[in-house]
């Protein structure tokens, strides 16, 4: 299949706190890297920033450090280099307030592939004794949960937030192998606009078919119409773009499914990727 972007895209997404399933009402994870793209012989640092915002790319709501009153995470930001293989130096991640900043250093020759680390989220559902929706972050055991409480549900949020970097050429991008991510045939590194571009849409490494995509570019708040465009992969999982404009764009995708977990009712996978596409 096949869209073009008209003019420019976006949609609200799952919020990192509450991961609600309506893109109209929810904010956007993201990291933007400084650069996608760098070449030279000697090794080059790209600086990452990461946020949670609705307005696409503008720096509004940061992750906090695990530890309360820390500068700096140094678990938040990974990396996997050309060779499939993480990067081996820390990757120091600053909190920043409204943003979370990191460098990675790109040593290798090829594509880095650069994500957030985030584990597996826990949101139980319940009603009170007054009959009002509340949700704690745990499961059902939670103590938070009141003992008088009914219709409990619990879902796992899978979360992933990505984007690619390239030094001295591209090499194919090494995967995640778990939750949502795209992969070829198009390269994430060379897009440019009035160019197709095809990718696959992958959960846990295989095809994610008949799933519903949006491709958001950025800088909302310079536009009074946010023009959401949605795309749905086809059986095998892929889908297709030709380019409009140069610029940032976020790849939203959502699936909820029926957990076999045992105290899981349900799992929701996420995926949020930024891509940098060129002038002609």
């Amino acid at each position: 299949m096949k869209i073009n972007l008209l003019k420019s895209a976006l949609i609200g997404a799952l919020t990192f706190t509450a991961l609600a399933s309506s893109y109209a009402s929810a904010h956007a994870q993201w990291l933007v890297p400084s650069h996608t793209s760098l070449s030279g012989d000697k090794a080059h640092y790209v600086m990452v920033d990461a946020s949670i915002s609705n307005e696409i790319f503008a720096p509004d709501k940061a992750y906090r450090p695990k530890e309360k009153g820390a500068e700096y995470d140094d678990n938040l930001i990974m990396a996997i280099g050309p060779d499939g293989k993480p990067v081996s130096d820390k990757i120091r991640a600053y909190y920043l307030k409204r943003k979370n900043s990191a460098a990675v250093k790109l040593d290798g020759e090829g594509t880095y592939h650069i994500a957030m680390t985030q584990k597996p989220r826990l949101m139980t559902f319940y009603k009170n004794k007054d009959g009002d929706r509340r949700r704690v972050f745990a499961g059902k055991d939670s103590k938070d949960i009141p003992a008088d409480a009914t219709d409990i549900k619990t879902t796992k949020a899978i979360s992933t937030v990505d984007t690619f970097v390239s030094r001295n050429g591209t090499s194919k991008p090494a995967l995640l192998g778990k939750g949502l991510e795209i992969s070829g045939p198009t390269h994430p590194n060379d897009l440019f606009v009035g160019e197709q571009a095809r990718f696959q849409l992958l959960k846990a490494g295989k095809p994610a078919a008949n799933v519903e995509l949006a491709i958001l570019k950025g800088d909302t708040r310079y536009r009074n119409e946010r023009n959401e465009v949605k795309i749905t992969t086809d059986k095998e999982g892929f889908f297709s773009t030709t380019w409009q404009h140069p610029g940032l764009y976020l790849i939203e995708a959502s699936i909820s499914e029926e957990s076999t977990e045992k105290g899981i009712d349900s799992v929701r996978y996420s995926l949020f990727t930024t891509l940098d596409v060129a002038p002609e």
